[in-house]
């Protein structure tokens, strides 16, 4: 069943910047509205730092209600002031069902929507067995999550756990989608890419950047044509910068900082690698691969193993192994014929996680909670 065109959608998130929740939740209000539906996208933070650009038809509201919180009492105190904004919001918006994506915010959202009558879909973006939230946010989260309508997980490898906190009916698999934007080039992957090893998320612990540099360094001496490029900004700069520069050759490795056009760095790079130590459902590996990318992706937690197919459009590696990470970085660098096939078959991940497919998943369940 679909969605009519009639019902109101408010999404809320934390922002709008560069994280891969704020990506898909933004994919996913564009095509809402550019198929008719009322959608209201909603952030606990200010309009300001926004990056990603919205249908014209996404009525956009941001709270302003993020405040660092230098106490416990002061963070009990804007918490309360978020709930207290965003079900002003909800109210005002009148929405038929409210979606909402990332551990914290689910739970500012659920206690915000209590008796207002409205349904609530929370989703989770990573793997919670591995994501450590803190014990006071993990106790509200297992008291607030079975108040959802429904609880959304980007893998099959989530959906125990999803299963401990509600009803195994109320828990449902929902991949991401990847932008058609990055497929364009399907179809066509021939030739040899830049020699360039390609890394794209947020620079913090998750995602293994530390563990890139480490095997980047181990295969430099065989492959000095070869350069590292890292896209993406976070906390963990300063200190990448700093092991980058113990480690590697002076020029060798370009931290690109937070881009808008991803599209030419997939496009341009020979490799990519993603070398996190837990997943959700990674936007960048898929992005890689609808371009034409040869990927090497480490079998974390979550749903990697979901996306790739060792072997057949990419290769798998152990999490949390540099020499493993290494080993397979050498030979594909070394071997051209053999990152033209894996980028060719890569292309695939366009129709398996297209963005009519999964939102025909979203709206199936949007008609169910509504019911």
């Amino acid at each position: 069943m679909r969605t009519d065109d009639s019902v109101k959608i408010c999404c809320v998130v934390s922002s709008l910047g560069t994280g891969g929740a704020e990506r898909v939740i933004s994919l996913l209000a564009n095509q809402w509205a550019a198929r008719g539906r009322s959608v209201t996208l909603v952030t606990l933070a200010s309009t300001d730092k926004d990056v990603y650009d919205l249908h014209p038809r996404v009525a956009r509201i941001g709270l302003n209600v993020e405040r660092e919180s230098r106490s416990p009492a002061r963070a009990i105190i804007n918490n309360v002031r978020k709930v207290q904004a965003l079900r002003r919001a909800v109210v005002s918006i009148g929405p038929d069902v409210v979606v909402t994506f990332v551990d914290k915010v689910n739970v500012i959202t659920l206690l915000s929507c209590m008796a207002l009558g409205v349904p609530v879909v929370i989703s989770e973006r990573v793997h919670p067995t591995h994501h450590d939230i803190g014990t006071a946010w993990s106790l509200l989260r297992r008291v607030a999550y079975p108040r959802a309508d429904a609880l959304v997980v980007q893998a099959e490898a989530m959906r125990p756990w999803a299963e401990s906190v509600m009803p195994a009916r109320r828990t449902h698999v929902i991949p991401n989608p990847v932008s058609d934007r990055f497929s364009s080039d399907q179809g066509r992957v021939t030739t040899p890419r830049n020699p360039t090893v390609l890394g794209v998320g947020r620079l913090v612990l998750q995602k293994g950047f530390d563990l890139l540099i480490k095997a980047f360094h181990a295969v430099t001496e065989r492959h000095p044509e070869w350069s590292l490029v890292i896209v993406g900004q976070g906390p963990k700069e300063a200190e990448l910068r700093d092991l980058a520069a113990r480690l590697l050759p002076h020029g060798s490795v370009v931290f690109a900082g937070a881009v808008k056009d991803l599209e030419r760095y997939y496009r341009a790079a020979g490799l990519f690698v993603l070398s996190s130590r837990f997943e959700g459902f990674p936007n960048a590996l898929l992005e890689a691969m609808a371009s034409g990318c040869a990927v090497i992706a480490s079998d974390a937690p979550g749903g990697t193993s979901e996306i790739v197919q060792d072997g057949l459009d990419g290769i798998l590696v152990p999490p949390e192994n540099v020499g493993a990470l290494a080993r397979e970085m050498d030979r594909l660098m070394s071997d051209a014929d053999e990152r033209v096939r894996l980028g060719a078959r890569a292309v695939e991940v366009s129709n398996r996680f297209a963005v009519d497919r999964v939102l025909a998943r979203w709206e199936d369940l949007i008609s169910e909670v509504r019911r």
